[in-house]
């Protein structure tokens, strides 16, 4: 059953009692997003978001109570709704901070979670909630209310928003340490509460999330093999758009189409989708470019499902001849690296181990390329290759496309890892340092990669997607045949 707590509050506070209730199909309405009730065609029954289950949420939690002393505070926030300028018009498709949706399942605004360690992996969860509002609710559609907060979030006690600064102010009091990350969401709780010099140093809360968040749980993996499935499909109706004439814009839209059609809520990151000139352009943006003959197609382009990106790059020629040789030869140069750098890859390796390894394959092959003004090899990898290859061999990958950036480049791979290998060259048309027959080609490829769980082995997700030059040549030819 639940109760109102016997403490009177200015506003309502709830508490968890023994019994359980399941939460009914006439107040998951209240939850303030879908439901298995509300959305069973999104949701399998005990799943709090799409794919995960209210136990694993609370595993989560556990997991983070013992990283946590005894009798301290971690405080963490949802992100902040931003607004069309000059209106309150919400941007669409707000997004949730990872930690705090990792942690919660939350995937609204406007509240904020407060963990309390006791013993072990026990621990007290209160989330503070927006009060309702009718007028709020026109407008902007009904969010989570207290009752909701504890039956469908399992919280263990909640607390409409104006009784914030009290209860935090009270366990603020009486902890050993209060973990939160002063970056404006936490902050402004413990601001609101008057303890934000009171209750001494923070504690940074990220590190210990992200040190959770960086090893998957199978229900992770699934999530993560799901959106590259359907980012390959989204590559696949991109391919075939990318023919001579078509706008860059037009490709990228029909990426992003496809994507959503098949489950997406939005993509990773502004996708880049690069002919001629721009595949030199690592974040290039414009998109405005009609594709011509002869260019290559650069294309960098992740999907976001079930809270899990991916993030995949391809270059492939837009005319169903093939690369030409000059486009060929770097094409191959950075195949090499990626090739070298994927069966280097294993528990015990680092990102910054494979980023080396991608200089060192990319220097020779830059050599051999008669690229650098005659340069060595050594010259080259002493700095000389960032010119060329100006960016890291790849990314931890996640709830995030930049996912859990407190872990360093520099930590070992673990089973349950998600991370990017994606080497490149890009040779200016400009740059009398490099053969005139190069300038103006730019290559790189990119794969979402997994240390699975169960053997430690490296699974490419985006493996569906070939890399061999060939095969990317005989990829374009079919899919434009059908």
């Amino acid at each position: 059953m639940w109760r109102r707590a016997a403490r009177p509050l200015v506003t309502h506070t709830w508490v968890r009692t023994a019994t359980a209730l399941s939460f009914s199909r006439a107040s998951s309405s209240a939850a303030g997003q879908p439901t298995p009730e509300t959305h069973p065609h999104l949701l399998c029954p005990g799943e709090l978001t799409a794919g995960f289950t209210a136990d694993e949420y609370r595993r989560r939690r556990c997991a983070l109570a013992r990283r946590l002393p005894v009798n301290s505070v971690a405080i963490i926030a949802a992100a902040l709704p931003a607004h069309l300028p000059n209106t309150i018009i919400p941007y669409p498709g707000y997004r949730q901070d990872a930690d705090f949706a990792y942690l919660t399942g939350m995937l609204q605004p406007g509240v904020v979670m407060m963990l309390q360690p006791q013993s072990g992996e026990d621990h007290r969860y209160t989330l503070f909630v927006p009060p309702r509002s009718k007028r709020d609710e026109v407008w902007n559609g009904a969010k989570v209310g207290t009752e909701a907060a504890l039956r469908f979030f399992e919280a263990d006690e909640t607390h409409e928003l104006p009784s914030m600064p009290g209860v935090i102010a009270r366990a603020v009091r009486n902890a050993t340490a209060v973990y939160a990350d002063d970056d404006g969401h936490a902050a402004v709780a413990l601001s609101a509460a008057g303890q934000m010099h009171s209750c001494g140093p923070l504690q940074a809360l990220r590190p210990l999330v992200h040190a959770l968040r960086w090893t998957k749980s199978p229900a992770e993996m699934l999530a993560l093999r799901e959106c590259a499935a359907a980012d390959i499909e989204g590559f696949h109706s991109a391919i075939r758009a990318s023919v001579p004439g078509a706008l860059e814009y037009q490709v990228c839209h029909q990426h992003e189409h496809t994507v959503k059609m098949l489950g997406a809520c939005r993509l990773a990151y502004p996708s880049v989708v690069g002919s001629g000139p721009g595949a030199l352009i690592v974040h290039y943006a414009a998109m405005d470019r009609a594709m011509q003959s002869g260019d290559v197609l650069l294309m960098d382009a992740g999907c976001e499902r079930r809270g899990y990106v991916s993030d995949i790059t391809r270059t492939w020629p837009v005319d169903e001849g093939g690369f030409t040789n000059a486009q060929a030869d770097v094409y191959e140069a950075v195949l090499e690296a990626h090739t070298t750098c994927l069966k280097a890859a294993r528990p015990g390796v680092s990102l910054q181990d494979l980023h080396r390894l991608s200089v060192d394959v990319l220097s020779e092959c830059l050599v051999n390329l008669g690229v650098g003004g005659g340069m060595s090899k050594t010259e080259m990898m002493r700095g000389g290759y960032q010119r060329y290859y100006p960016h890291s061999v790849g990314h931890w990958l996640g709830m995030d496309t930049h996912d859990t950036p407190t872990i360093t480049t520099g930590a070992q791979m673990q089973p349950g890892c998600v991370f990017t290998i994606e080497p490149g060259l890009y040779f200016p048309a400009d740059d009398l340092s490099v053969p005139k027959s190069l300038r103006g080609i730019g290559v790189r490829i990119e794969d979402d990669i997994a240390m699975t769980l169960d053997t430690a082995e490296v699974e490419v997700l985006s493996g569906g997607l070939p890399v061999g030059r060939r095969e990317v040549e005989a990829l374009v030819c079919g899919l434009r045949a059908r």
